[in-house]
C-alpha cells in the first residue's frame, strides 16, 4: 500500500486533466504500469490510500475515477481514504 497526504500541507488537484495526470503518474509508477523511474523497482502495488486532511475538495472523485486506457483488465487496484468528512461527501461517485 502506499499512503498519499497526511496532516500536514495543502493538497489540491486543479482540473479534470491535472487528475488524469496523476492517476497516470500513479498507475505507471506504483501499480501495474511501466516507467524508468518507479521509485520501487519491479515491485507492483495494487493499493493507494489518500490522507487527505487539508486542501481543497475539487476533482478527487476524478482522480478516484480515472482508469488509465493501459491499465490491465481484471486487475484490482483498491482506493482507500482517511480523509475527512467534509472532502468525502463532496467526492463520493456511485458507479
Amino acid at each position: 500500500m502506499l499512503t498519499i497526504g497526511g496532516a500536514l500541507g495543502s493538497y489540491y488537484i486543479t482540473s479534470v486533466a491535472n487528475a488524469k495526470q496523476i492517476a497516470t503518474y500513479l498507475w505507471n509508477n506504483f501499480l501495474g504500469g511501466s516507467s524508468s523511474t518507479r521509485q520501487l523497482g519491479d515491485a507492483v502495488l495494487d493499493e493507494i490510500d489518500f490522507d487527505i486532511e487539508g486542501g481543497t475538495t475539487e476533482h478527487w472523485d476524478d482522480l478516484a475515477n480515472y482508469r488509465p486506457e493501459h491499465t490491465s483488465e481484471g486487475k484490482k487496484v483498491y482506493l482507500t481514504t482517511t480523509i475527512l468528512i467534509m472532502i468525502l461527501s463532496n467526492c463520493y461517485r456511485h458507479p
